[in-house]
């Protein structure tokens, strides 16, 4: 049996088995009771329960702020939304970790973390069907509820009105469970690193229309928290001032202490756990005038104060020699991201193997890229082997969380603003990713893959980075065709090359694989585009 080659004696009558890969979208009618999982397709890693690294505070720091949440959720009397604002940073997903970790036990908790450049976890068309799977675990009675909603309507979390999802997904359902209102916490983190500004405004807006309703009461606590961003700001403004929403800043909390009490933490473990290289440098370290300058330099961030730590520990270098220039890193990160990249630039130019020295190209994947892409998928796009990938990666690790044993775990950035640095020429300048022709680089070879993989008959085609190629290659064309007057591009043989070589047999492929619906127009549209403008 094709769909079954391993099965034997196997008998099917009176069905019809469909081969599916890619997408599936499942739409339900009738009286039969639909899977939830399968119909709100939830983001299975945006939850406090996602798997490591996960930020946390650091222990006995961000009491006063953490006691303050937690006074709110247990006040029946308070407003029922409270959002936490800071700048980038600031500790604001560890916070939100740690109030779910705490509450877990005593409350029913459903959460989602945004996170920019993680594919599903950025997007806003996730949030809601993913926090209403979750809701549908608390008990029978809210699971009950969501059945019959999404059994009626399976195109609720996809057509309607956010307030209308807001009112079916979770207020119903959460009310079935007839818990008090301080026994069920939603978090919402980091609104800001959600890719669709205009969708998470009209969010915040269905917020206040749902609560100024008459007789309407979230029967839940929500907690949001997000950077201080106009698209949000605006909104919340109104809900604040209707006594709807509670506002905390992180900014009114000094968090000097909190980032001493850190760094002497780790700093003092460092020493301790390399004692054979520590050995002659005497304690305490670092002194206290070195702890207070080192404060000083993270600014009150404890995302700079634990980039600071790694760049420390960083095993190339003596621990003390790189904490007397961490001392002198005052700007924020840039120092930080500028010292590592220009010592990994300068080692990877000394590498005899001139196959390595691509260290350009490896900043533009990690920092273009539209997902976090394992050292197997880089090594692929970039025709490299995955050791030698790991190799070039070993000078960032101060600032890129990189698998210790996996290849196939993807490689992450310590922090976004690596990102925001890496594709700003005003502050990398020498670094500065050039976007047209990265963009080209990555829409090239991700069609040449799609042409590669197409011809294929194994499982081997529906590879990480065959899935990659596939949803993201309109992208990077995209990108780096918006500068019509760039002619090298347009006339490039090597992307004229690709574009030809995209045959039917890979656009059927491409289309089996992640079922792009209307993006097929969008591409022919693209292509003639640039035929046009390579004939002009």
């Amino acid at each position: 049996m094709k769909n079954l080659p391993k099965a034997q004696k196997v008998v099917v009558k009176d069905s019809t088995m469909n081969d599916i890969r890619g997408n599936q979208n499942n739409y339900y009618t009738g009286n039969s009771q639909p899977e939830l999982y399968h119909i709100l397709s939830p983001v299975g890693d945006a939850s406090h329960t996602r798997p490591e690294p996960v930020a946390r505070c650091h222990p006995g720091t961000r009491v006063e702020v953490i006691a303050e949440i937690e006074k709110w959720i247990e006040d029946s009397d308070d407003c029922p939304i409270l959002w936490l604002s800071g700048p980038a940073g600031s500790g604001k997903s560890a916070i939100s970790q740690i109030i779910a970790e705490r509450c877990a036990d005593k409350k029913k908790i459903a959460s989602f973390f945004f996170l920019r450049g993680t594919g599903e976890r950025s997007k806003f068309q996730h949030l809601i069907p993913t926090l209403a799977h979750q809701v549908s675990m608390f008990d029978s009675a809210a699971k009950s509820v969501l059945i019959d909603i999404m059994g009626n309507e399976p195109n609720l979390h996809h057509k309607k009105a956010l307030h209308y999802q807001l009112d079916e997904l979770l207020i119903k359902p959460i009310k079935a469970t007839e818990l008090e209102l301080s026994k069920i916490i939603i978090i919402i983190d980091a609104l800001d690193e959600c890719d669709d500004k205009e969708l998470m405004s009209q969010f915040i807006e269905a917020l206040y229309t749902i609560c100024k309703a008459c007789n309407v009461q979230l029967p839940f606590r929500l907690f949001l928290t997000s950077r201080v961003e106009q698209h949000i700001q605006e909104k919340f403004n109104r809900l604040i001032k209707q006594l709807v929403v509670k506002y905390l800043s992180l900014e009114y909390f000094d968090a000097t202490e909190d980032i001493e009490l850190y760094l002497k933490s780790e700093l003092s473990s460092l020493h301790e756990r390399k004692y054979i290289v520590m050995r002659h440098i005497p304690r305490p370290w670092p002194s206290e005038e070195q702890l207070e300058r080192l404060s000083g330099n993270a600014a009150g961030s404890f995302i700079i104060a634990s980039t600071l730590v790694k760049f420390i520990e960083t095993e190339k270098d003596h621990p003390d020699d790189n904490l007397k220039e961490a001392l002198d890193m005052t700007d924020g990160l840039d120092p930080v991201y500028h010292q590592v990249i220009s010592k990994a630039v300068q080692e990877n130019k000394t590498l005899q193997n001139k196959e390595l020295h691509i260290l350009d190209r490896v900043l533009a994947v990690i920092g273009l890229a539209k997902e976090p892409l394992s050292v197997t998928t880089i090594s692929v796009l970039l025709e490299r082997k995955s050791y030698q990938i790991v190799y070039i990666l070993l000078g960032l690790q101060a600032v890129l969380l990189i698998p210790e044993k996996d290849d196939d775990e993807p490689v992450r950035l310590f922090h976004t603003s690596l990102r925001d640095y890496l594709c700003s020429e005003q502050r990398s300048a020498q670094f500065y990713i050039n976007m047209k022709q990265s963009h080209a680089m990555l829409a090239i070879r991700c069609l040449q893959l799609i042409v590669e993989y197409s011809r294929k008959d194994d499982d081997a085609k529906y590879q990480d980075i065959a899935i990659y190629a596939c949803k993201y290659w309109l992208h990077h064309l995209n990108q780096s065709l918006k500068n019509a007057k760039n002619q090298d591009l347009l006339n490039d043989t090597t992307l004229n090359a690709a574009l030809d070589g995209f045959t039917l047999q890979s656009v059927i492929y491409w289309w089996t694989t992640i079922k792009p619906d209307m993006r097929i127009l969008e591409a022919i549209l693209l292509e003639e585009r640039f035929r046009e403008r390579t004939t002009e």
